[in-house]
């Protein structure tokens, strides 16, 4: 049997006529008992207030519920089709009224619990118009006119703009437009509007006003986004720090990711590489895991698990990183790495707003070493050998002739080139107070500083918010990418790198071809004219025809929302967000690839495709009772995820069909595989403030996966946080030093969950074995069951304090936090009499400990002038603390050290060059001159690498010691001018680029790095070895500080005046120009010391130099 309520619906007109006398009754009792002192007490009661684009009587009946009140006015008094936004934090309610009626022309009267509004007294000639200018024009009257904008540069709608010391006065339209006229030149305007800072400008010879209000730190308040909600973010308890759209777009990133590098203290943020179109890799607060990922998890619009790399950053409004364990412990057993959520841009209501963002840039290669001409490297490779009495290098006719007449070639150069950079942006949003949209599409052409690499996106927005009825909304945003991402060769920045510049490019600059031969490859010298055949020419692997490695994704994602507000205070939202990639990588090596070589050409084709989807089921109470406020959050959760793949792979094909009919050649491999994954979960949160000066939030999350062993599927994930606003105290508010002062502490729980599906069981793999002296085939264990895995789970405690001074021009959060991660999972080695060499388990404790500062500055505000900047200051300590629990506090097998950080460089220590003065004492350690000398740590006279005796030590570490990101902006009238720092102190890497340097000398088929300082007889260098000595401990030398200074980006732009953008019926107008990455301070000598990628596998950095213009209408 199903119960059914049923609301009684009560006429509309008799309902009108109920709440008219009720009115009426209310109104004469309120006269009865009215008086003075209550009526101060009613204005000085202090409220919060949030509404968007909403009418002036919808904002009346908002401020009703807030202040628990009642107005009492005509229609007809309220007949403005304006609309307001505010965002007020514990305002008067006098200074509300005050602020909000007066550009109407209204005065209201305190009666008990109501106001009465009644139309203002006209004064002088005050008559209003419409649009609503509030004086009579004189024709002896100087006429102005002007617009009143934000600090974003958007129109300010119902902006009080009075002429001081008189009663004339205007509001600004639905464009931020106003005119009004004065009296003389000496007349000063005065502008104000709710939620800004009130300014007064003199008239002078002006009659033309661009106005920009500046925001009232006391009255407005940031709305941060926490996960399943949104809070103020003065009633935040945990670590979160938050990047607004005008700063993630600020240096045009190609993926999101970029705009948190140097942004957000706490998080390192690392390019993947120099690719075009590459992504980046994010890691907060320190490295928290071995075997699994450090990537945080990523939310885009309620859907778990997105990547910010699909992402147009323009569609973007915003993301929060939540850093410490109370905040992403809503996230459960996902939250181990931190998490970002991301909010995209939504519809205002409104009349339709068209945005259009476009720029064009120009990349050049930069930063590139430089490498030996032909001369230096005939002089390093066979005249220095030969006076050290070695032989030299053998050099062909064709070569020779090059030496001796001057020329040289520079193969890097060859296939580098200057490329071109675009984007389009074009998006339309608008809407009424029942329903706002927006929608968006986007173009991106990257190409690549190598030949024939680039990358392309393209990506369509739509989001759609509605209200049915008073209680009921609901809304979808849905996203789609695709982009084309084209590598080329995956050998010919590295040939390039290794050929020789004695080298000839072209076959018909060859004398004598048969002296090496050398043949014709679509005109060029294959072999360079050299004997040593070992590198082809660069730039014939990097013609399409012989090298391409393309990928493709198509990338859609959506999120469909319904929120029914069923009582006061208590709504229940069900979402459904899913999401679909399909990934295509062809590859294929044609028959003059370095890999082919003359043979038939070769391809392989993978194709994934990954889906997944979330449910989310969530009910909020929201309950304010004067001190006490009390928010309760409940979630129920249901995640599910199927990534399919399929390979193939075949040779000998008969024509260059890329990587298409494969099964013309002979099929060398082929593979698929499925996999699926699941999470339940359930979520409670409470969020509790007394006075609005102390703050609490308890929040538990139990986790259900799929991919553990039963007995180890669940877990459970508390945290408790508390804040104290000290700064409303009155022992701390009295001593008038603080404009903010906060305390914050917290600790939490959160799990790891990216453990590898099936790594609970033992999987099969087929094997071969002899039968009888038959061969026979059947299946093996792939590898060592362990139903006892276990997640790996992360303890925080964390220590917050965000304090502010003069008016917060100086405003800073400190964060102190120390985090232990447990159970870590591992491949732990295992004797090979088990059958198997590893098995994946638990083992060891890895800590993170750190600071972490935020520092906003306004160092000069002035009328035309502004200058504020943003520090951001990260410090993270990694030790590995144990490791098996047996007493062991090595394992070399996978570098893995207890007491030093993980990712240790473990080599032997570099100590200089052997000189001709020690010859005795390097035969001793089976050395010479000129050959590497490296630190005998236990002095006998030997250097070792057993386990029992080891001169290798911990060098250092490839995890940072500290990052500082520093932003200054600067606007001057219409101009704004910005630059954007960044260091990082502290990582050592190998240098792949420098460990090919010399590498092979009897070949001598390297390349060489110009700056090197080698030893010889007549240079007895210490930093770099000889050209002849053996040397078995060459890799000490590559270990090198990969610190940085990189001015990333600077920014000058020009906002056009509000009279030429009047005239052309637009809103907003901007251009700017701008430089990415135009100076990089590094002893570091490879390629790009942000990240050690081998060089054949990467592009070149570049520098960026571009063009850009933003406007709307």
């Amino acid at each position: 049997m199903k119960n059914y309520v049923q609301l009684f619906r009560v006429p509309p007109r008799l309902f009108q006529v109920f709440l008219t006398q009720l009115a009426l009754s209310m109104l004469f009792f309120g006269i009865s008992v009215a008086h003075d002192g209550y009526g101060q007490e009613l204005l000085n009661k202090r409220i919060s207030l949030k509404v968007e684009n909403q009418s002036i009587k919808k904002v009346l009946s908002e401020i009703e519920k807030s202040a628990e009140i009642r107005f009492i006015y005509s229609s007809s008094l309220i007949r403005s089709e304006r609309k307001i936004t505010l965002n007020l934090d514990n305002t008067t309610l006098g200074t509300i009224l005050e602020s909000l009626l007066k550009p109407l022309q209204l005065d209201y009267r305190v009666l008990g619990k109501q106001i009465v509004l009644n139309r203002s007294e006209p004064k002088t000639s005050l008559i209003q118009q419409q649009p609503p200018v509030l004086s009579v024009d004189n024709s002896a009257d100087i006429p102005l006119k002007g617009s009143v904008r934000d600090e974003k540069g958007e129109p300010i709608v119902g902006a009080s703009v009075i002429v001081k010391g008189s009663t004339r006065g205007t509001t600004t339209d639905s464009d931020g437009k106003f005119s009004l006229s004065v009296a003389d030149k000496s007349a000063a305007l005065i502008i104000s509007f709710i939620g800004y800072e009130t300014q007064s400008i003199e008239v002078g010879n002006r009659t033309l006003f661009d106005i920009v209000l500046k925001n009232d730190l006391k009255q407005l308040t940031e709305i941060v986004v926490v996960g399943y909600g949104e809070i103020k973010k003065t009633d935040l308890t945990g670590a979160v720090a938050s990047i607004q759209s005008k700063d993630i777009v600020r240096a045009n990133p190609v993926v999101a990711a970029r705009a948190i590098q140097g942004q957000v203290a706490g998080a390192t943020v690392t390019k993947s590489s120099n690719k075009p179109g590459a992504g980046y890799s994010i890691t907060i607060r320190g490295e928290n895991t071995i075997n699994n990922s450090t990537e945080p998890l990523v939310v885009i619009d309620g859907l778990i698990g997105g990547d910010l790399n699909n992402l147009n950053p323009n569609d973007i409004q915003s993301m929060d990183v939540l850093k410490d364990a109370s905040s992403t412990a809503i996230y459960g057993a996902r939250g181990a790495n931190g998490v970002v959520i991301v909010t995209t841009k939504k519809g205002l209501s409104g009349k339709p707003r068209v945005s259009y963002d476009s720029y064009i840039g120009i990349k050049t290669p930069a930063h590139i070493p430089r490498l030996m001409n032909a001369q230096e490297f005939y002089k390093a490779t066979y005249t220095d050998r030969v006076l050290e009495g070695a032989t030299g290098a053998t050099f062909t006719a064709a070569e020779l002739d090059n030496i001796k007449s001057g020329r040289s070639t520079d193969w890097v150069d060859l296939i580098t080139r200057s490329a071109v950079q675009t984007s389009q942006n074009l998006s339309v949003s608008g809407g009424s107070e029942k329903t706002t949209y927006r929608f968006s599409g986007g173009y991106l052409n990257e190409n690549g500083n190598v030949l024939y690499t680039g990358f392309k996106r393209y990506n369509l927005n739509a989001g759609l918010d509605s209200k049915l009825g008073e209680r009921v909304k609901v809304g979808f945003t849905s996203y789609l990418t695709y982009s084309n991402q084209d590598v080329g060769s995956q050998e010919s920045l590295r040939g390039a790198y290794r050929a020789r510049p004695t080298g000839t490019v072209y076959f018909s600059d060859l004398a004598n071809p048969s002296e090496n031969s050398d043949f014709n490859i679509d005109g060029y010298a294959y072999w360079m004219g050299i004997n040593d055949k070992q590198v082809p020419n660069p730039l014939v692997d990097v013609e399409p025809a012989n090298s391409k490695l393309q990928t493709t994704i198509m990338n859609a994602l959506g999120n469909a929302y319904a929120e029914v507000s069923i009582v006061k205070g208590l709504t229940f939202r069900s979402s459904l967000s899913a999401s679909y990639s399909a990934t295509k990588i062809g590859d294929f090596r044609g028959q003059w690839s370095k890999s082919q070589i003359g043979t038939k050409p070769r391809a392989q084709y993978d194709n994934r495709t990954m889906g997944n989807y979330t449910l989310d089921n969530i009910v909020n109470y929201n309950l304010d009772m004067g001190k006490h406020k009390l928010t309760v959050t409940g979630l129920q959760s249901a995640f599910y995820q199927r990534n399919e793949t399929y390979t193939i792979a075949a040779k000998d094909l008969p024509y260059a069909s890329d990587w298409y009919a494969l099964s013309t050649g002979t099929v060398t491999s082929y593979a698929s595989s499925l996999t699926e994954r699941s999470l339940l979960s359930f979520m409670g949160r409470i969020n509790y403030t007394f006075n609005d000066k102390y703050l609490l939030t308890v929040t538990g999350r139990s986790d259900g996966a799929s991919q553990l062993a039963e007995g180890n599927k669940w877990a459970f994930f508390p945290s408790v946080a508390l804040a104290w606003r000290m700064g409303d105290e009155p022992f701390i508010s009295n001593l008038n030093v603080f404009s903010n002062l906060k305390m914050r502490i917290s600790y939490g729980q959160v799990g790891n969950s990216t453990v590898a599906p099936y790594s609970t069981q033992a999987g099969l793999i087929n094997t071969g074995y002899d039968f009888d002296g038959t061969a026979a085939y059947g299946f093996a264990p792939a590898n060592l069951a362990n139903k006892d895995l276990r997640w790996e789970r992360s303890k925080e405690f964390n220590l917050g304090i965000d304090f502010g001074f003069f008016k917060n021009r100086i405003a800073a959060s400190l964060e102190l936090y120390h985090r232990k991660t447990v159970d870590l999972i591992l491949n732990q080695k295992i004797p090979t009499v088990t059958g198997f060499n590893q098995v994946v388990t638990n083992v060891g404790v890895i800590e993170n400990k750190g600071i972490e500062l935020t520092l906003n500055t306004v160092n000069i505000s002035k009328q035309n002038f502004n200058w504020n900047s943003t520090f951001a200051f990260t410090l993270n300590r990694n030790k590995l603390l144990s490791l098996y629990g047996d007493g062991q506090t090595v394992d070399k097998g996978n570098k893995l050290f207890v007491g030093y950080p993980i990712k240790s460089n473990f080599d032997y220590q570099f100590a200089g060059i052997w000189q001709t003065a020690d010859k005795d004492l390097a035969l001793k350690y089976k050395q010479e001159p000129g050959s590497v000398r490296v630190v005998d740590q236990n002095n006998d006279g030997q250097i070792s690498s057993t386990d029992a005796i080891d001169d290798r030590v911990i060098l250092g570490t490839q995890l940072p010691n500290w990052i500082l990101g520093v932003t200054n902006r600067f606007k001057y009238k219409n101009f704004d001018f910005s630059f954007f720092t960044y260091y990082r102190n502290g990582v050592q890497y190998n240098n792949s680029t420098l460990s090919g340097t010399f590498g092979e000398m009897n070949n001598t088929r390297y390349n060489k790095l110009a700056s090197l300082d080698y030893w010889r007889s007549d240079n007895p260098s210490n930093t770099y070895f000889g050209v002849v000595a053996a040397n078995p401990y060459r890799s000490a030398i590559n270990y090198q500080d990969a610190s940085f200074l990189r001015i990333s980006d600077i920014t000058l732009g020009f906002t056009l005046p509000r009279s030429l953008v009047d005239r052309w019926k637009i809103s907003n107008a901007r251009i700017y120009t701008q430089v990415l990455n135009p100076i990089v301070v590094t002893k570091f000598t490879g390629f790009d010391p942000e990240f050690n990628s081998a060089i054949y596998q990467d592009d070149v950095p570049s520098a960026v130099y571009t063009l850009g213009v933003n406007f709307s209408f």
